[in-house]
């Protein structure tokens, strides 16, 4: 009777692995995303980070991580160069610039890579994510801004927590 059970249980465990397997699809660790910022938008390709939980620790909303180079579009070009500058407390906005300063945030993170590291944040109007046909929009998330490249076959452009999908605001 043992020796039934056991084939019995195999069989059952890899049914389940199966049927598990087939619902994992390599699309549904990624969703498109639109950035809203003071009249523009910015479309891209996030992948959904079930290890970024990172949270601007003043307002605990969550943060969705973008590559500079794609918030051209929403921020001025003179704002991107100086990231380093506006963590440090080193960069003197123009008049110009003085309205995005408010908006700022220093985001302490930790990762393999970086122990103690530093991220520039910055509040945007909304993001709305399409993740499995649902559309989350978010009123609260602040955009990380990464100075690297954070695919290196360029298949995405930013990084979405699980958190972001939490609870909309």
């Amino acid at each position: 009777m043992q020796y039934w059970d056991g084939i019995l249980g195999f069989l059952i465990i890899n049914i389940a692995f199966k049927l598990v397997k087939n619902k994992l699809n390599i699309e549904d660790m990624f969703c498109n995303i639109k950035i809203f910022n003071n009249g523009k938008e910015q479309r891209l390709r996030a992948m959904i980070d079930t290890g970024n939980l990172l949270k601007d620790p003043i307002t605990n909303s969550p943060v969705v991580i973008i590559e500079k180079s794609k918030l051209l579009n929403i921020l001025p070009e003179e704002i991107l160069e100086n990231t380093k500058k506006i963590i440090n407390g080193q960069y003197e906005f123009s008049y110009e610039y003085l309205k995005y300063a408010s908006k700022f945030r220093v985001l302490p993170f930790s990762s393999l890579g970086k122990q103690n590291g530093m991220l520039l944040g910055f509040k945007v109007d909304r993001i709305e994510a399409e993740i499995n046909d649902e559309e989350i929009i978010r009123k609260d998330a602040i955009i990380g801004i990464y100075d690297k490249k954070l695919s290196n076959r360029n298949q995405y452009e930013g990084l979405i927590g699980l958190n972001y999908v939490e609870k909309s605001c």
